[in-house]
């Protein structure tokens, strides 16, 4: 039982031992009501003004037990009081309101799922790239020690399978959930609740088996990764091509501001119907495409007479700038 139950169930218990030597005195000594409260909260004070004493035998004997079953009640509440403030409860109180606030500030962030070694490195790089995100683990020891080395960390304690959790953590207005738990089974659970709650999430899961990665796709995540597999070709790709992924790896770095988005070209775009080359995409966004789908057909390093046609997709490399002025172009 924590300390601030303990304060509550000390003042019940005060309450009960007045009202209790209230209707005792009233039986005895024949006070009314107000009379006999009036005595039992002076004399549990300890102020004694003595206008009020009881003249039978029973009703002193009453005042005899009263007087230490109340200071001991007393004595209890005080004593988890200052329990209270010692133990730096008031200052969690403070910070648990303050977290709460962040949390509900919170829009377009992403929950991650797990805050393992795995957990903490996406962590890092959503930091580095100025992704707001939150946390969700259920060792309350672990992520507190986190804490206290890092002060902006928004976190919750508390298991991620369950819906009241993840829609602590904002997870209707979040734009992605990554579930990076310890086993297959929680990820795969996780995912069925995410996708549920919000169908528009986009979810990325761990699979520790790579037998899992199937159904996690089809409890709803966008992308599953097992970090064995993934490891062991950055391992082969380093052995074999060590300057290529080497390139590709600097390039890509969240601090060198260039990524790879995907996008689809709207009905109202004005580059419908248009030939790569006069849509004009590279002279005004600065944007590189890579590759442009149509239907079943990819055109990889696309030549400049390939006719962009609605609903099909580019792929495309650049700062984010250029790339969000692609976007504006290519949805309309």
């Amino acid at each position: 039982m924590d300390t601030l139950k303990k304060i509550e169930l000390g003042i019940l218990a005060v309450l009960g031992i007045i009202l209790i030597e209230t209707f005792i005195l009233m039986s005895f000594e024949g006070w009314n009501f107000f009379e006999a409260f009036y005595m039992a909260v002076v004399t549990i004070s300890t102020v004694g003004y003595g206008d009020y004493t009881p003249k039978t035998f029973l009703g002193r004997l009453s005042i005899i037990f009263y007087i230490f079953a109340g200071v001991g009640a007393v004595a209890y509440i005080f004593g988890n009081i200052a329990n209270f403030f010692i133990e730096g409860q008031f200052k969690e109180i403070f910070r648990r309101k303050k977290m709460h606030n962040k949390l509900k500030s919170l829009k377009d962030h992403f929950i991650i799922c797990g805050f393992g070694k795995l957990g903490r490195f996406v962590a890092k790089k959503f930091r580095d790239a100025g992704v707001p995100f939150v946390v969700v683990d259920s060792d309350e020891e672990k992520i507190k020690e986190i804490f206290e080395k890092d002060q902006k960390l928004i976190y919750i304690v508390g298991d991620a399978t369950s819906d009241d959790i993840l829609l602590k953590a904002g997870i209707k207005r979040a734009r992605g959930l990554i579930s990076v738990v310890g086993n297959d089974a929680e990820n795969v659970f996780i995912t069925l609740s995410a996708r549920r709650l919000n169908p528009n999430l986009y979810i990325v899961a761990k699979a520790e088996n790579e037998n899992t990665i199937d159904k996690l796709l089809k409890a709803g995540a966008d992308g599953a990764i097992s970090p064995y597999a993934i490891g062991g070709l950055r391992i082969v790709e380093m052995a074999l091509k060590p300057e290529i992924l080497d390139f590709v790896s600097s390039l890509m770095d969240v601090s060198h501001d260039i990524e790879i988005g995907r996008y689809v070209v709207g009905r109202n775009s004005k580059v419908v119907g248009k030939t790569l080359y006069e849509s004009q995409i590279r002279q005004k966004t600065g944007a590189t495409i890579l590759a442009i789908k149509r239907a079943n057909e990819l055109h990889v390093n696309p030549s400049p007479d390939v006719v962009l046609e609605e609903e099909c997709e580019i792929y495309a490399f650049g700062t984010k700038d250029q790339l969000e002025k692609l976007k504006e172009i290519l949805e309309g």
